[in-house]
C-alpha cells in the first residue's frame, strides 16, 4: 500500500477570544474533504478535570497587576508539555495525509522554535488572527464562561515571534470574511514562508 500525499497544517494564532474556534469551523465546514481540528482546545479538554480546576496553575498560572487584573498569562509544566504534543500530533496527522486545522496561542518563544522545527516536513500555514484590545474585553465580557483579562494579557506575547502567512482581524471581517481570506491564500498555491523564518 502506498503511503498517502502529506496533509496541510493550517496554524491560527492569537488570544484567547479573538476568534479561532469559529474560524477553526468555518474553515472546516468549507474545506475540501476532512480538516482535523487538532488545536490547543482540543488538547487541553484531554486532560484530567483536576487540571482544569483545582491544578489549573500547572497548566497556566496568571500574574495580577496591583489592581487585581491579569497582568500576564504564564505556562506552566503541564502546558509546555501539552503544546509539545500537540504540535508532534498535528504533525504526525499530516504524516498520514490529513489535513489539520490548530488553534493555538504562541505564548512561548520556545513554542514557536519548536513548531516550526515539528512541522519542517509539513507544508504548514501560519495564520495571524489579530483582535482589538477593547472588542476581545467585549467578547470575554458577553460569553461568561471566560477568564476576565486573559487575553489582552497574552496580547503582548501571542504576535512576538514576528511574520504570518496570512492575516485576518476579526474586529474587522466576520467569521465568513475571515475564512474567505485564508481560504484564498491557501488555494492560490502560495508556498508558506513564516514557519521557515522562526528556525
Amino acid at each position: 500500500m502506498s503511503l498517502p500525499a502529506p496533509g496541510t497544517v493550517v496554524v491560527l494564532n492569537g488570544t484567547s477570544s479573538a476568534g479561532k474556534t469559529s474560524l477553526a469551523r468555518a474553515l472546516q465546514d468549507r474545506w475540501d474533504g476532512p480538516l482535523l481540528d487538532a488545536g490547543l482546545d482540543r488538547h487541553l479538554t484531554m486532560l484530567p478535570r483536576r487540571y482544569l480546576s483545582s491544578s489549573w496553575p500547572e497548566v497556566f498560572r496568571y500574574e495580577l497587576a496591583v489592581d487585581g487584573t491579569i497582568e500576564r498569562v504564564v505556562a506552566g509544566p503541564v502546558a509546555h508539555d501539552l503544546v509539545r504534543g500537540l504540535h508532534r500530533t498535528a504533525a504526525a496527522l499530516a504524516a498520514a495525509g490529513f489535513d489539520v486545522v490548530v488553534d493555538h496561542v504562541l505564548l512561548e518563544p520556545a513554542w514557536s522554535r519548536d513548531l516550526a522545527e515539528v512541522l519542517r516536513a509539513t507544508r504548514a500555514v501560519l495564520v495571524g488572527v489579530r483582535c482589538e484590545p477593547p472588542v476581545l474585553i467585549e467578547r470575554e465580557r458577553d460569553r461568561g464562561e471566560r477568564t476576565l483579562g486573559q487575553a489582552t494579557a497574552q496580547l503582548p506575547y501571542v504576535h512576538r515571534h514576528g511574520d504570518y502567512d496570512v492575516e485576518v482581524d476579526t474586529a474587522v471581517l466576520d467569521v465568513p470574511a475571515a475564512a474567505d481570506v485564508v481560504l484564498t491564500w491557501i488555494r492560490s498555491g502560495a508556498a508558506p514562508k513564516a514557519l521557515d523564518r522562526l528556525r
